[in-house]
């Protein structure tokens, strides 16, 4: 609550949890396991998050990575999906989250262009053209020499669907410039103090 405070107070639109279950992404032998659970919250916290949020006139949304999160989310009527970098090839997942005919955000971190073209493909053949494809760095935090920002107008001109940036880069100056090239949604990936610790609070 304290981190959707601080997202209402900076003029955001919006905040962006996950909602996976860890058992279904990854095995119990995996090195990420328990980092993964670590991070992971209960169903039944995306409720009082969302209502939270409402309150702070900002919209709540998550990025599901199965079939039972997308329906959870669905039983609580989020506003629109997000698909992450590492979920792009999962066609049934994305299939699936389109039909419910909301706005689908997917991130390509290390996507190629044909992963791209399938997805938003896959999108379209359920109906659902709402879809903004965001540039994204797979490294944390990314460099800004790596950022390749004219990306975000060649996703515009190639696959004809809105652009924007997921940035994993310190700092304003990554987004300002994607802003400028034509971003229409920015994701930017925050932590209130990283003194407190955590999962990920190192990157």
């Amino acid at each position: 609550k304290q981190i959707i405070d601080s997202v209402a107070r900076t003029g955001a639109d919006a905040v962006k949890f996950q909602t996976y279950r860890t058992e279904k992404r990854v095995s119990k032998d995996s090195p990420i396991f328990d980092i993964l659970k670590k991070c992971e919250l209960p169903f039944e916290a995306f409720k009082e998050l969302q209502l939270y949020s409402k309150r702070l006139n900002i919209d709540f949304f998550s990025t599901p990575f199965d079939i039972e999160s997308v329906d959870y989310l669905e039983s609580i009527n989020v506003d629109l999906y997000k698909i992450a970098s590492f979920e792009i090839t999962d066609i049934p997942l994305i299939k699936y989250v389109a039909s419910k005919q909301k706005p689908v955000i997917i991130s390509t971190g290390i996507a190629t262009i044909e992963d791209i073209e399938l997805a938003i493909k896959t999108c379209k053949a359920q109906g659902n053209n709402d879809i903004t494809i965001l540039k994204c760095t797979s490294a944390y935090p990314a460099e800004p020499e790596d950022a390749n920002l004219l990306t975000i107008p060649d996703i515009v001109n190639r696959f004809k669907v809105k652009s924007g940036l997921s940035d994993h880069t310190l700092g304003t100056e990554a987004p300002v410039v994607a802003v400028a090239l034509g971003a229409t949604v920015i994701e930017k990936h925050f932590i209130l103090d990283k003194s407190i610790g955590g999962a990920d609070a190192h990157f």
